[in-house]
């Protein structure tokens, strides 16, 4: 491998795992049952009446995700092309490790978490249910498929929107209006049939134990994944979405990292939590244990959490779980919040977990590249500068690596190179990456990702082969 390409920061999901994420979080939602089952079940609520909340998250996911309309086989395949196709004459086919995305709790305040201080279990208490709460039952389904074309109508707008713009002109041209909402029409379809009898389950969901809460788009993304580094295993190596929220977390990791197809860990705290929240320390454990190696979002904007107010937990190195609240009337956002690289050094100079591997995706992003970049002779490093404090932290733990991917603008190359020269240690630790699919929103690339690898022809040599290769182990 260590002499391969290597894309180490890549997505392959498309609007299909989003939609279906929106339905369980709507249904959920209007039974009282969102994240997971309550002790005392609420009624139904209105269906033909959606509150604005969960409409404004299906409009913002929509968004979000609206130029991902391939299918992950297309997905890879479009991306291999478009590296062939480049300036950098590769010889070999790219290798590429497409992150896991988990938005499940997107819209999660936190409430049923902090109030408990521990995590339901599906074994008993809050957690029973949570596999079959969403269940479509024949008296149901007349008030589900309401409730869908609401969603559904939500959606298509946003599309409509996009698609008239000149950046995803190209994006939409093999794909019309129709065939989305057919896509849509399908998820649907798939959602009402997926728990309709005990038992039936798809084949991302009998590969795990009943003991882990497997959401519909979750589960669809999960077994995507599967099949495609099932059929490229020497250039597909996947990483599983973790969120410490997800009910049995740990056991997935056990099942489909240590022992399965997956090979690290992506981490997106800006959806609301700490790298240091109590449900991640036994995956860290793994980690080290099974040389894992685990990526997290480190950078400005990305996809949020869409709560103004997030009651968390935060575990400290003597085993002690303090509460945590954010609360965005203090002035710093989600992703300033929970993203902060400094919030690892909790988990770092723990002697247990020095050793992780760990890739701060983005390098801290474009505008912490630029400024530490171009900051004048014999200026000191501002403190606050994210690029600077993941370079620090490079220097003090011999694990600590990070990408650049989703930093396509002109200029990115240069700076990259003028901070690797001013700081030896960023030329052995920093790795390309594109952050495909999501990148494609970017007006500079006209819907063409060779674009990107074009644009960081040049790089050092290391950051597409030996560094990526070291990360990954």
């Amino acid at each position: 491998m260590r002499n391969r390409t290597i894309d180490v920061h890549c997505h392959f999901f498309n609007i299909s795992f989003a939609f279906a994420e929106m339905l369980e979080i709507g249904w959920r939602w209007i039974h009282s049952d969102y994240p997971y089952t309550s002790d005392e079940r609420g009624l139904l609520k209105g269906v033909g009446i959606i509150p604005p909340e969960l409409k404004k998250v299906a409009r913002y996911v929509a968004s979000y995700f609206a130029s991902v309309v391939r299918k992950p086989g297309e997905h890879y395949t479009y991306e291999q092309g478009c590296c062939q196709q480049s300036q950098w004459h590769v010889a070999q086919p790219l290798i590429t490790v497409p992150l896991m995305m988990d938005i499940f709790f997107l819209f999660d305040k936190g409430e049923m978490e902090q109030r408990r201080g521990v995590m339901p279990s599906l074994h008993g208490g809050a957690g029973k249910d949570a596999l079959n709460a969403t269940t479509i039952s024949e008296e149901n389904a007349d008030a589900f498929d309401a409730f869908a074309q609401i969603m559904k109508t939500a959606f298509i707008p946003v599309y409509k929107k996009r698609a008239s713009t000149k950046e995803f002109a190209s994006a939409f041209s093999a794909k019309k209006m129709t065939d989305i909402g057919c896509d849509l029409d399908q998820v649907i379809a798939e959602f009402k049939v997926g728990h309709a009898k005990e038992g039936v389950r798809s084949v991302a969901q009998r590969s795990v134990k009943r003991s882990v809460q497997m959401t519909r788009g979750y589960s669809k993304h999960l077994e995507e994944l599967q099949e495609l580094q099932r059929d490229n295993p020497e250039t597909v190596l996947p990483f599983l979405a973790v969120d410490p929220r997800r009910i049995g977390i740990e056991e997935l990791v056990r099942e489909q990292v240590v022992d399965g197809a997956f090979k690290g860990v992506k981490l997106y705290p800006p959806l609301g939590y700490l790298p240091t929240h109590p449900n991640l320390y036994p995956i860290y454990r793994l980690c080290v244990k099974h040389n894992i190696p685990v990526t997290v979002h480190t950078s400005k904007g990305g996809l949020l959490s869409l709560c103004d107010t997030i009651k968390t937990r935060s575990q400290k190195r003597d085993g002690t779980v303090v509460p945590v609240t954010f609360d965005k009337k203090l002035g710093k956002t989600a992703d300033l919040f929970f993203a902060n690289p400094a919030g690892w050094l909790e988990i770092l100079e723990n002697s247990e977990f020095s050793g992780l591997h760990l890739n701060f995706a983005h390098f801290g992003g474009e505008e912490h590249i630029g400024n530490l970049a171009n900051q004048k002779p014999g200026e000191p490093d501002h403190p606050e500068n994210w690029t600077g404090q993941i370079i620090g932290l490079m220097e003090r733990f011999r694990n600590v690596y990070a990408d650049f991917a989703y930093c396509p603008n002109n200029g990115m190359l240069d700076n990259i190179m003028k901070i690797a020269k001013r700081y030896p240690v960023v030329q052995q630790r920093l790795m390309f990456g594109t952050d495909y699919n999501m990148v494609m929103k970017e007006s500079v690339l006209v819907d063409d990702l060779k674009n990107y690898f074009d644009s960081y022809t040049g790089i050092f040599p290391e950051m597409l082969t030996v560094n990526p290769a070291a990360f990954l182990g």
